[in-house]
């Protein structure tokens, strides 16, 4: 019996270091989360070399978009990076948009990644039939000035670049007020010119992009 204060020690000494580890880990999680979630809420750095065409132009569309493109409705490219997280947590709105105008607008998702057989992979795993290239090199997010993901852009059908842009103000696209490609859209079907949007519906934000385009400066 002489010996039971001493294992009642033991005991709570375990208990505590457990618990201390226990703190430890949450206290890691959450910095990891919250220091993730402030990266992703600050501009994508733009690329030394980055050129844009403005809106209002022609559209420059790369050889594998060619057979996107019609004459009767215009064309909404989703450039999507499996594994960037606001990419993932975009997707639900994206698939919404896609219900609900894809009998009046050409849906096409592009999808950013150095393995090409990956991205196949990763496309048939979203389960979602729309129409994909994958971007080799990042020749289109080049050609029609994209850096970052998720972003829209949507050519008209005149050929004309109407929107190149973010989606929301925040990743999660929860404030329908600022879901700035589906306004855009919206104006497009409606063949009006695009509403003015603020600065933050074409300042990029998200993941730079595993090409060559994605070498950016601050």
């Amino acid at each position: 019996m002489r010996f039971a204060p001493r294992a009642i020690v033991d005991s709570r000494i375990r208990l505590a270091l457990a618990g201390a580890a226990v703190l430890a880990c949450s206290t890691v999680i959450v910095a990891a989360f919250w220091i993730q979630d402030w990266r992703y809420s600050l501009p994508t750095p733009r690329p030394s070399g980055l050129r844009q065409a403005a809106l209002g132009s022609t559209a420059e569309l790369p050889p594998a978009l060619a057979s996107f493109a019609r004459e009767d409705r215009p064309l909404f490219l989703h450039f999507y990076r499996p594994e960037c997280p606001c990419s993932r947590f975009n997707l639900e709105h994206v698939r919404a948009l896609e219900r609900r105008h894809g009998g009046e607008a050409s849906f096409v998702l592009v999808l950013e990644g150095d393995d090409q057989a990956e991205l196949e992979q990763a496309y048939a795993r979203l389960d979602w039939p729309i129409p994909h290239v994958v971007d080799e090199g990042g020749a289109i997010a080049t050609a029609l000035g994209v850096y970052s993901t998720p972003q829209a852009v949507i050519v008209d059908a005149a050929g004309r670049l109407a929107y190149r842009g973010n989606y929301n103000t925040t990743r999660y696209c929860t404030d329908q007020r600022s879901e700035f490609a589906r306004l855009a859209l919206e104006d497009v079907l409606e063949q009006r010119a695009v509403r003015e949007l603020p600065r933050e519906a074409t300042l990029a934000y998200g993941c730079s992009l595993p090409s060559d385009l994605a070498e950016a400066t601050p």
